[in-house]
């Protein structure tokens, strides 16, 4: 392919053939890569899956750093009457369209290989196309920047550092897949899942669901999902509907209702009162007239969205001496502290089984962890922001260091954007990003990471 590209006249016609052939991978490498990650985000594939694409992708690095034989391999040529019978740029294009898919023709390093599952796992069709971009890129470099054809065809030195190049390019990418999040919606946010169902609330429109691939509109605001059912408000009119069909099987109006939580026997919301505080009540569907009361009246801001899983509700309440997690047992009226700091903000928690999903904003770094619901370790680290401020030096310049606090390593830049509302699945955990905006606004925008 070097030749191909050099058989050009040098000057603007060989500057034309190379990006005609760099445009064909471009294109295909987008195409191919960003169809495996629709294929991902339509089939969400579960925590199986993805060790089986990792450990794929660590066998791939191994194998090239040692110099293994690729295997499996592909000992097709491209079409070599292309170059023959049309014009040049043409038939660099057709070539760049063939080596982008990754599956036509040789495959120079086993890291190509371990590529294809992992762009399914990222589930996310912007993300599949960075991937395919970044194969492409990878593809063309050789063969643009080589002008010796030789050099990788016929000596194995060349081909053996582009192989050392493609493992450490694949082992970055591992490395930095904690951080990896596809975006839902944006706007978007105030997510609730049960299984493979997803609903979240689009500000100023109202709420979504999507299954199967397929979103719908909800007929009102804060959905929420649990077990076999749905709910969702219009006002102060509250329905709670079966999950599949959508068909409501309870209905009542709750004065200043605005979050909900519901499972198949409860449900739980927060409401404004008159006197512009909030607290967290809840009720059996069984017997609406009896409500519970989760909290007691706070200052707006202070009680965080319910969340409930079965019989157990969990919240976050924050104020100037700190912020806390808290789970109540509406079966048996058990209120618990879960995890309290007075150092960081600790928010949104989302439980399913003995897991909890939760964001911690610290002067550090925003993150949303993922840990034991009793409280007994920090957890996992499913995604990260920097901080919302920024830190000063911790001194006065000129005086001494005794006494100032320990910084941040390494010093982090702050952003304006915060993690906020979270929810989970069995395979998936969602967290909404606010982003400002003009006049004051926010934009809620929905992510989803794979939790394994």
């Amino acid at each position: 392919m070097v030749g191909t590209v050099r058989a050009a006249r040098p000057g603007r016609p060989r500057v034309l053939a190379a990006a005609a052939f760099a445009a064909g991978l471009t294109v295909s490498g987008a195409l191919t890569f960003g169809a495996l990650g629709a294929i991902g985000s339509l089939l969400r594939p579960g925590r199986g899956f993805l060790v089986a694409a990792a450990v794929l992708a660590g066998a791939a690095v191994l194998a090239d750093l040692a110099g293994l034989r690729v295997r499996p391999q592909l000992r097709l040529q491209v079409p070599e009457r292309w170059r023959q019978t049309m014009p040049l740029p043409r038939a660099l294009f057709l070539y760049g369209l063939l080596l982008g898919t990754g599956l036509t023709t040789f495959v120079a390093a086993a890291a190509a290989w371990a590529l294809l599952p992992l762009s399914v796992t990222l589930a996310s069709v912007p993300a599949g196309v960075v991937v395919g971009l970044s194969f492409a890129a990878g593809r063309a470099l050789p063969v643009l920047a080589v002008r010796d054809e030789t050099a990788l065809a016929e000596r194995p030195r060349g081909l053996r550092a582009l192989r050392i190049l493609a493992a450490a390019s694949l082992a970055l990418a591992l490395a930095a897949g904690e951080a990896r999040a596809a975006q839902v919606a944006s706007p978007g946010g105030d997510p609730s899942a049960e299984a493979a169902d997803l609903v979240w609330q689009v500000p100023g429109v109202g709420g979504f669901l999507l299954r199967n691939g397929q979103q719908t509109q909800l007929p009102g605001n804060d959905p929420a999902l649990g077990g076999t059912r749905i709910a969702w408000h219009a006002g102060d009119e509250v329905t709670i509907a079966d999950s599949t069909t959508l068909q409501p099987v309870l209905q009542l109006a709750i004065p200043g209702v605005e979050k909900l939580a519901v499972s198949d026997e409860w449900l739980a919301y927060r409401v404004r009162l008159a006197n512009g505080k909030e607290e967290l009540r809840a009720f059996a569907l069984a017997d609406p007239t009896t409500t519970t009361v989760l909290t007691h009246a706070r200052a707006r801001g202070y009680l965080g969205r319910p969340s409930l899983s079965g019989d157990l509700v969990v919240y976050h309440l924050a104020g100037p001496a700190g912020s806390g997690l808290f789970s109540f047992d509406l079966a048996t009226g058990k209120r618990r502290r879960l995890r309290f700091s007075t150092q960081a903000q600790l928010l949104s928690p989302a439980r399913l089984g003995s897991k909890l999903l939760y964001v911690r904003i610290s002067r550090c770094s925003q993150e949303l962890r993922l840990g034991p619901l009793d409280g007994n370790g920090a957890g996992r680290v499913l995604y990260k922001l920097p901080p919302l401020a920024g830190e000063d030096a911790g001194h006065e310049r000129g005086h001494t260091h005794q006494g100032e606090h320990l910084p941040c390593t390494p010093k982090p830049k702050p952003t304006a954007r915060m993690l906020w509302t979270t929810a989970l699945s069995g395979t998936t955990a969602y967290v909404t990003v606010l982003r400002p905006g003009s006049g004051g606004q926010t934009t809620p925008t929905l992510l989803a990471l794979n939790r394994s």
